[in-house]
């Protein structure tokens, strides 16, 4: 396995860690406003009631994409069993694969959490 296929798959693992601890708190809504994690739009950051609505609605599609990171960062390391010929190409496809779940259902989670948070905003 190439050096940049280990580099991928332990940001990747790491990226999972980080976005089940965010969407734990963004679904027990003790993932306080900032500018770093989170769904960060206008309307997630107009109210702290806004913040926490959108992420309880999101956090469960924030814990599906953690299983995107999870393929991504660990298909490398089994298709160390394959043949040697199929190692890196079965690696790049599974880091592609996992890579495009984690950004779908972020995505989707973005999405959900918006429309919470625009309806915390229409209901004042």
């Amino acid at each position: 396995m190439t050096v940049g296929l280990v580099v991928v798959s332990v940001m990747m693992l790491a990226t999972a860690a980080l976005i089940l601890w965010m969407a734990r708190r963004a679904a027990a809504g003790t993932l306080p406003r900032n500018d770093f994690a989170g769904i960060r739009t206008a309307a997630t950051r107009s109210s702290d009631e806004a913040w926490i609505a959108a992420h309880r609605a999101g956090a469960a599609d924030l814990r599906r994409s953690v299983v995107g990171a999870a393929i991504a960062g660990t298909v490398p390391w089994v298709s160390l069993a394959l043949p040697e010929s199929a190692r890196e190409p079965v690696a790049a496809a599974g880091i592609l694969a996992g890579a495009a779940v984690l950004v779908a259902f972020s995505v989707r989670a973005a999405i959900v959490g918006q429309r919470a948070a625009l309806a915390v905003i229409d209901r004042r």
